[in-house]
């Protein structure tokens, strides 16, 4: 419901949006839905007036993402005995936060399978919408040093010996 509320804030007022979902909400309590989002024998149609709303591109959008992120609720794991508990990608001892802070960077996916060949794009990616939606726990470090930096070049030079 609060995908509708913003996805359609530019069409209906806010009065129309709550009306709307209010109808929705009624059907859904009187006729819960199982998990993957049935359709109520009532439909997703809400109609009130001249006015028609379809809700099922936001409930199909809604099971899609869900089920993305069982998928990456799947992939993770942690164990006291593996990294001290650190949420890794299961089967590897690759921290699910390191991966998702490359892709947060913006590093280019070459250099993100560079560093962790293991992993396919689709396991990247869930990696990151893991991270998402379970940050790291406790204050993170303050590292005032690195506030703002960024890659200039990946040259390297050759120092000569003073001599």
């Amino acid at each position: 419901m609060i995908a509708f509320y913003y996805g359609s804030a530019k069409r209906l007022t806010a009065e129309e949006r709550l009306s709307a979902i209010r109808v929705v909400g009624r059907r859904i309590r009187a006729e819960p839905a199982e998990p993957d989002f049935a359709r109520p024998a009532q439909g997703w149609v809400v109609r009130d007036g001249f006015l028609q709303i379809d809700f099922e591109p936001f409930i199909t959008g809604a099971a899609e993402r869900w089920e993305r992120y069982r998928r990456a609720l799947a992939l993770v794991s942690s164990s006291p005995s593996v990294l001290s508990g650190t949420p890794v990608i299961a089967g590897t001892r690759i921290p699910v936060h390191d991966v998702a802070a490359s892709v947060a960077a913006g590093q280019p996916s070459e250099r993100i399978h560079a560093a962790y060949p293991g992993l396919d794009d689709e396991r990247i990616a869930l990696a990151a919408l893991y991270a998402a939606a379970n940050p790291r726990q406790g204050r993170p470090r303050a590292n005032p040093i690195l506030d703002g930096a960024g890659l200039v070049s990946e040259e390297r030079i050759t120092r000569r010996k003073a001599g």
